[in-house]
Formats: structure tokens, sequence, C-alpha cells
């Protein structure tokens, strides 16, 4: 079930879903990535989303690979931000059929 959740936020987040991501994050949502550093509580972590999604005309986020432990899913992914391609592991902590908690690990540009 989790891996399923896990695909509807990839295709959400791929296809620049702002209501579609949202409707699978807890409110009490945590946000960690480079980028941002920290971000607590789900219209603020939503505001953060929206930027990505703003900051570019084209976006493809994908999996390379999704795995399943407990309640964590773990997405090796691929993020294109028009010219700029990363690559890195989003670690999604799950309560209750919604994202609790969204680690990614990435090497961001210099």
């Amino acid at each position: 079930m989790l891996k399923t959740l896990t695909k509807t936020y990839i295709k959400a987040f791929n296809d620049k879903d702002l209501k579609g991501v949202e409707a699978l994050l807890d409110e009490d949502f945590i946000l960690e990535d480079p980028a941002v550093k920290r971000i607590e509580g789900k219209q603020k972590a939503l505001g953060a989303i929206e930027s990505i999604f703003s900051s570019c005309e084209n976006l493809s986020f994908s999996a390379k690979n999704i795995y399943e432990d407990g309640q964590t899913t773990f997405i090796e992914f691929i993020l294109k931000l028009d010219e700029v391609r990363l690559e890195g592991v989003d670690i999604l902590e799950w309560k209750e059929g919604k994202i609790k908690e969204c680690r990614a690990y990435l090497d961001l540009p210099k």
C-alpha cells in the first residue's frame, strides 16, 4: 500500500500538482533537504514545494527505485529542473496513509 501511495506522490510532484501533493501530507508534516534545511508544518512545506514548481518551466521527477520497510519508503530519484539534473534519495515516513516526514538527500549544484 505504501509503495502505491509513494507512486501517487511521485506522479503528483512530477505533474506539479500541488493539491495532489497536499492531499498526501500530514498536518504536522516535516520537510528536510539541503536547500530548505528544515520546515515544520504542512502549509509552510507546501509554500516551499510551490516555490520549486514555479522556479522552473520544465520539471521531471522520476524514481529509479522505490523500497519499502515498515512505515518508511525510500525513493531513489532523478529530478530535472529545466537544465539542472539532480539525483538523490527521499526518505518518506508514513502515518495513517499520510506522509509525516520527508528527508531528501542530494547534492545541490554550486
